[in-house]
């Protein structure tokens, strides 16, 4: 019987949220907030939905690489690796770390100009700024 219990007590701590779970639970948030800022400061809601999603998308891909557990380091991980293979693979944790910027500027530049077109490529820009030298410099074990 305490054996019984005792393994009831190891599943209720590892039964916990996932932070996959997390990240999609603060995206859905996140495009609720910006759908309702949206709505205020620039009177489009799809608009501020979109910044939203992009934000949770950002949150998505960046909460399991920051709630990781730290492991013990792989020798993999500390073999060198060409810079080029490492931008052409996708780095999870990298794009999530690059795309909730790219979405507040986006939101900030509708504030401020009524060209879309612009604040797109300057989003694109800032997102590309950031990504490529974190997914050269981050750890793969994070990607």
């Amino acid at each position: 019987m305490n054996g019984s219990r005792d393994a009831g007590a190891e599943s209720v701590d590892e039964g916990g949220l996932s932070p996959a779970l997390l990240g999609i639970g603060v995206g859905v948030v996140d495009v609720a907030v910006f759908a309702y800022l949206g709505l205020e400061l620039v009177d489009d809601p799809i608009f501020g939905a979109f910044v939203g999603l992009v934000l949770g998308i950002g949150t998505y891909l960046f909460l399991p690489g920051a709630m990781a557990k730290d492991r013990e380091r792989d020798t993999d991980d500390l073999e060198p690796v060409a810079v080029g293979t490492r931008v052409r693979s996708f780095h999870r944790t990298a794009a999530g770390l690059a795309l909730p910027p790219a979405g507040i500027m986006l939101f900030a530049w509708r504030l401020i100009n009524d060209s879309l077109l612009l604040g797109v490529i300057g989003t694109a820009v800032i997102a590309l700024a950031i990504y490529v030298p974190l997914a050269v410099l981050l750890p793969r074990r994070l990607a």
